[in-house]
Parts: structure tokens; C-alpha cells; sequence
């Protein structure tokens, strides 16, 4: 089935993707407003996985508003994930045939919950014993005292990062339902995915090590065979 919208000159889609892009942004500076009232609050569950009996600081003088402002500004942009979603696909609707309309829909729902089940996992599974283990690696040699700065920014990007990463199976499954990715052919190529695998996990993780490496690898590869059999499932004729 072919696309029988009209072709919109090139003009036409700078201006309609310049007021998507400022309605994204207006609602997020929004709504990271409102998340900045509250960042005492989010800061505090933030430093949930950090285990008791190592300190926390604040080093220099701005850390404390500089911190509220980057955690503000990405609770702001997850609470405007939906809005955010909603204008990448009315712009890039007129490209797409009936059959990707209908998945991209379908999609949005599955690739949200994946989202938040990504953050969860990498919250209450991933970086508690990650946080436990990298503080006081040196044990008695040291007293650890970490600034806060350094915690919330590892313990975003860990989450965030490990939300992205779930967004795999669905991925491949959408992307095999409308013949671009052959799961046959990927199959084949296993050992190139567990390489990447390792690579994303050495990339992830703030130290590199092979503890954390294998840690953050491992459901990697796991996300890439649940997608291997959607993809499967999906490109069943």
C-alpha cells in the first residue's frame, strides 16, 4: 500500500518541524519547571540505590544548583516523553505507508512501559549492587566520600541508558514486520551481537571493568534474543 498523501514542499517541512520542535521544547521547559519545585524530593530517591554508611558531599559551590537543574531538566523530559513521541510521529507521518503507520501506533504504548521497566530494572536490580561494590573497592585503604554530583549523574545515565536498551525487542520486531530487518540473516550473526553486547556494556559503564561490563552486557544480549524471536514471530508470513 502505498502513501497518497500529497508531497509537502521542502519549506513547508522546516516550518512544520520547527513548531514541533518549539511545542517539545516549550513543554518541556515546563514541565521541568514544576520537576525543580520538587528536587529535593527526586534527588532524595535518586540516592536510594547508594548504600548507607558512605558520604555524600557537596564539593563546589554550585553543585547543589547545578545538580537540580540537570536532575529538573530530565525529569522534564521523561514526564514530556508522550508529547515528545506524539510530534516524532505526526512529522514523520506523511512518510510513512499504512502498514508503518499502524505498527509506529500499536508501538508507542509497548515502547513506553519498555521504557519505565528498563529504568526499574536498572534501579532496584543493577545499581544497588553496583553502588555497593565501586564505593568501597578499596575498603580500608580509603574513606569514601562521593559527591552528590557523581551519584545522581551515574545513577541517571545508568537508568536512562538501560530504558533505551529495552527498547531493543520491540525494535527489531517492528522493523521485521516491515521488511527491513531479517531475523534469518541476524541469526546467523549472533556472535557479532554478544560482541557488541560486551562493547556496549564497557561503554555503559562508568568504570569499564569486567564485573560491571558483564553486568550491564549480559541483559543486552538477553533484550537481543527476546527481539530475535519477535522479529521471528513477526516476519511469519
Amino acid at each position: 500500500m502505498k502513501n497518497t498523501e500529497p508531497e509537502m514542499p521542502i519549506t513547508d517541512h522546516l516550518n512544520e518541524l520547527r513548531t514541533r520542535v518549539t511545542w517539545i521544547f516549550l513543554f518541556v521547559m515546563f514541565t521541568a519547571a514544576i520537576a525543580f519545585a520538587f528536587n529535593r524530593q527526586i534527588i532524595s530517591i535518586l540516592l536510594i540505590p547508594f548504600p548507607d554508611g558512605v558520604e555524600i558531599v557537596q564539593i563546589g559551590v554550585t553543585e547543589g544548583l547545578g545538580v537540580s537543574m540537570k536532575v529538573a531538566l530530565v525529569a522534564g523530559l521523561f514526564v514530556a516523553f508522550p508529547i515528545i513521541a506524539f510530534q516524532t510521529i505526526m512529522f514523520v507521518k506523511p512518510a510513512l505507508e499504512g502498514n508503518e503507520k499502524r505498527y509506529i501506533y500499536y508501538s508507542m504504548p509497548i515502547i513506553f512501559i519498555l521504557f519505565l521497566l528498563g529504568i526499574s530494572f536498572s534501579f532496584f536490580l543493577l545499581l544497588p549492587f553496583m553502588m555497593k561494590f565501586l564505593p568501597t573497592f578499596l575498603g580500608d585503604l580509603v574513606t569514601p566520600q562521593i559527591s552528590v554530583k557523581s551519584v545522581v549523574g551515574t545513577t541517571l545515565w545508568l537508568m536512562f541508558v538501560m530504558g533505551f536498551i529495552f527498547q531493543i525487542p520491540v525494535v527489531m520486531f517492528v522493523l521485521a514486520k516491515i521488511g527491513i530487518l531479517d531475523p534469518h540473516k541476524v541469526a546467523k550473526q549472533r556472535k557479532f551481537a554478544i560482541l557488541l553486547s560486551v562493547i556496549a556494556g564497557a561503554v555503559i559503564t562508568p568504570t569499564g571493568d569486567p564485573i560491571n561490563m558483564l553486568i550491564w552486557a549480559g541483559p543486552i544480549w538477553i533484550l537481543f534474543e527476546i527481539g530475535l524471536v519477535l522479529a521471528r514471530i513477526a516476519s511469519d508470513k
